[in-house]
């Protein structure tokens, strides 16, 4: 860094550890996907400081997946929607068989969606 650092702060210890070859090149990919200098800027950073997130990497499948379920939300939330403005509009207005269907669907997407996002979050942890 463009600091200088005084003798008390000057990193003069190392620190040796053993791995495997696949172990060495799971670290390597590490340090490289979260875009570290080199290992030891990494190490401190895993290390030493406090996290307060953590990167998760999921593949398209997962990005599909959420992405439909996020449509289908919006989906229902404007069903929703437009049911609530029927229902505000007319004091006396009553639920017909449209709106009767409508919840229906939604609520069949809606536990689908709970379905889905449940089955994703298994595989997570």
């Amino acid at each position: 860094m463009g600091r200088s650092r005084n003798n008390a702060e000057r990193r003069i210890i190392q620190f040796k550890i053993y791995l495997t070859k696949s172990e060495k090149r799971k670290i390597v990919e590490h340090v490289k996907l979260e875009k570290f200098n080199s290992f030891s800027d990494y190490a401190r950073e895993r290390l030493l400081k406090q996290r307060l997130s953590k990167h998760i990497t999921v593949n398209n499948n997962y990005i599909r997946t959420f992405k439909t379920m996020d449509y289908n939300l919006t989906k229902i939330g404007t069903n929703l929607n437009q049911v609530a403005h029927k229902l505000n509009a007319y004091n006396t207005y009553m639920l017909t068989e449209e709106d009767q269907q409508t919840f229906k669907e939604c609520f069949e997407l809606l536990k689908r969606c709970y379905e889905v996002l449940g089955q994703h979050l298994r595989k997570i942890k």
